[in-house]
């Protein structure tokens, strides 16, 4: 064997920071379906499996009714006219496959993760799930009696009263960022309702196709086949987000247990969406505060103090418009009150002190190996283009974040911690 093939182990090789790799995105194919639906691809021949995505605009802004969007996607795979749930059931667990039917905010699908030699055997009964649900009674029934029991189990949990309390607080019950279900509201289900919901919204040309894999011409032939040749019978809804109704009161608390030894702290304001060209500042900032293991309120409140196992702040963008800012710990109910008053505290450090040249750092490295990570193979990259191309994103968005992680100043984000870590911006729940 040559000695050039032998690593000398007396050597200790390059440690290269993660910041200084180049997080790209690799191009993905463009395919137009007969009746102009689009199929975003990416290939990868050496897997043996296929992740494949079909997304509607049929989210939750655009119900009257808390339930309607995120039911009538949970229970078109509950029955059509040619096959009862458990035949479905039975067809996608006989090859093997994981069916995920979700509700976002702005859309709904269903994600299916399979070999990719049984695409064949599986797009026609996906096909005949999108197109031909007919939601049983007996089924809308069970759904009912078991959501509801669900419900009142969460009910009795402070971290769950909190989050949809602060939910309420931030954008008020009506809205559909704000509002949230009663059991009331799933006795109010019904057939047709979700018969309507369903013709209005999955409604073909109006998806969107997401593919990663092993993906062969012939499945491209397939899609079209099926999902290529409906015409819409009327265009899609669009949303209107209404402007949020926040509560008068900045602190709210609620006793769910009065002999609870654990409080649910939550504090959060509203932040402007992804659109906006402070965002990424903001999610660079919110790292530092609270969003990895080594942050600020992790430091102070978990390894100093000693009040909670473990607190986070993430910044959620429900659309371009409108984002949210929160903090979230459990915590001893006899410090409640103390930490919010230690995570004020960090909001005054951050905002009068200049993040040190290591820290910053090292959350820079953070931020960028986290996004290494996610981007590991075809499936993760083409969540990624998901996630920009519905939102109306490109690839220089994608690069733009990636500059202001790898640039940004101490000086930057004092400036955007200044602007928006104002303490009477944020409201306060506490959930005993």
């Amino acid at each position: 064997m040559s000695s050039t093939l032998i690593a000398d182990r007396t050597q200790r090789p390059p440690i290269t920071a993660p910041v200084a790799f180049d997080v790209k995105l690799t191009p993905y194919e463009r395919i137009l379906l007969d009746n102009g639906v689009p199929v975003y691809v990416l290939r990868a021949d050496h897997y043996e499996t296929v992740h494949l995505d079909i997304v509607f605009p049929a989210g939750e802004v655009f119900t009257s009714h808390v339930l309607e969007a995120s039911a009538t996607n949970a229970l078109m795979k509950h029955g059509t006219s040619t096959h009862s749930a458990r035949e479905l059931d039975e067809l996608i667990d006989f090859y093997g496959t994981f069916l995920d039917a979700y509700t976002e905010s702005q859309v709904a699908g269903f994600g299916v993760y399979m070999l990719s030699k049984h695409l064949p055997k599986l797009l026609p009964v996906l096909w005949e799930i999108i197109t031909d649900p007919v939601f049983p009674e007996e089924e809308i029934h069970l759904y009912q009696e078991t959501k509801k029991q669900q419900l009142r189990i969460n009910m009795k949990k402070s971290d769950f009263v909190a989050d949809k309390l602060m939910d309420e607080v931030l954008f008020g019950p009506k809205h559909p960022y704000g509002r949230y279900e009663q059991e009331a509201d799933y006795d109010s289900l019904n057939r047709e309702m979700l018969q309507q919901f369903h013709r209005r919204h999955y409604v073909l040309p109006a998806a969107k196709i997401f593919m990663a894999g092993k993906i062969e011409d012939q499945f491209i032939n397939l899609l079209n086949q099926y999902f290529g040749q409906n015409s819409p019978q009327s265009s899609p809804a669009r949303p209107v987000i209404p402007a949020p109704e926040t509560a008068s009161s900045h602190q709210l608390s609620k006793t769910i247990d009065e002999q609870a030894v654990q409080a649910a702290v939550r504090m959060a304001r509203i932040l402007p969406g992804y659109e906006h060209a402070d965002f990424n500042l903001l999610l660079l900032l919110n790292t530092i505060l609270g969003g990895y293991f080594g942050s600020r309120l992790m430091s102070n409140i978990r390894e100093e103090k000693g009040y909670t196992y473990g607190i986070y702040s993430l910044v959620y963008p429900y659309d371009g418009q409108y984002a949210s800012w929160l903090i979230a710990a459990e915590v001893g109910r006899q410090v409640a009150k103390a930490t919010t008053e230690e995570i004020y505290r960090e909001f005054h450090r951050l905002t009068s002190e200049p993040v040190s040249d290591e820290e910053l750092q090292v959350v820079k490295n953070y931020l960028i190996g986290v996004l290494l990570g996610r981007f590991d193979g075809p499936i993760q990259q083409i969540k990624k283009w998901r996630s920009l191309i519905l939102r109306g994103q490109t690839d220089e968005d994608h690069r733009r974040q990636i500059h202001t992680f790898k640039t940004a100043t101490s000086e930057a984000l004092l400036d955007v911690a200044r602007r928006y870590l104002l303490p009477e911006l944020f409201y306060e729940v506490v959930v005993f």
